[in-house]
């Protein structure tokens, strides 16, 4: 195989995601942001105005349009009990494979999430990412929540305005970033450095841990020191997302 064209094929899949269940497919289809590339249906789908205009636009749109039993389709959206018989893979420009990153020399600043399972969650570290400064988000398809209707709807439709770097792992992905001179912080009540001097013209990864068991371990282990967030009254912990908006607009306060 031709290397461009092989490079053009892997680009493609990289950027490919899959989305399911009616409203959020028809709001990303409707999207400027995304390019949608196939739209799939269960045969067993009963006609409605939702299912007409989502196949009017994949026409205008260029979008291949592919019918399925209902047992294949759940095998597509991996979601069953959810989908309601629609599935779309959309060619999304900011949802990136990790080699994308760029080198420290660029002094990016993004967060990590890890292990973060409540899809509202993340979908509000997703719009204030979205909303801030800081470069992007590190998210790995493994150990976290995927990407679907709920993560769209609780970012307000900002998911694909949000620079997202995928990896399979965590762990491996901060490795990755650590060999390209990024400085891998963990955010950790524990912290002796407070985020508020933490400088916003480096290089570094934020990583964010689990809404109730904070950092893994492993990935505890590859961050070069702990950061906190100054708490007044007692307060032990805030919620992941509004660490997350902290930890997005430090630069900007």
């Amino acid at each position: 195989m031709d290397s461009d064209n092989y490079k053009q094929k892997k680009a493609r899949f990289d950027n490919l995601l899959t989305l399911f269940g009616r409203k959020p497919v028809l709001e990303a289809i409707r999207s400027g942001d995304i390019t949608p590339v196939r739209l799939h249906l269960a045969t067993s789908n009963r006609a409605s105005p939702e299912l007409t205009e989502m196949q009017e636009i994949a026409d205008r749109r260029h979008c291949e349009i592919v019918f399925h039993t209902r047992q294949a389709l759940a095998r597509i959206s991996k979601n069953g009990r959810q989908d309601q018989g629609v599935a779309l893979d959309v060619s999304a420009p900011r949802y990136l494979p990790l080699d994308d990153l760029p080198d420290a020399a660029a002094r990016c600043q993004l967060i990590a999430i890890d292990a973060v399972t409540n899809p509202q969650n993340l979908g509000m570290i997703v719009r204030s990412v979205a909303a801030s400064p800081i470069h992007g988000i590190i998210l790995p398809r493994e150990g976290c929540a995927p990407i679907d209707g709920l993560v769209i709807k609780a970012s307000a439709g900002t998911l694909f305005k949000c620079r997202v770097y995928h990896c399979r792992q965590l762990a491996d992905g901060l490795n990755t970033a650590s060999d390209r001179g990024y400085r891998i912080v963990g955010m950790a009540a524990e912290g002796k450095t407070s985020l508020a001097d933490m400088p916003s013209d480096e290089a570094i990864v934020f990583v964010l841990g689990n809404e109730t068991r904070g950092l893994s371990d492993d990935v505890a282990s590859i961050c070069s020191e702990m950061v906190s967030i100054p708490l007044a009254n007692g307060v032990e912990s805030l919620n992941v997302s509004v660490a997350a908006a902290l930890v997005a607009f430090h630069a900007t306060v």
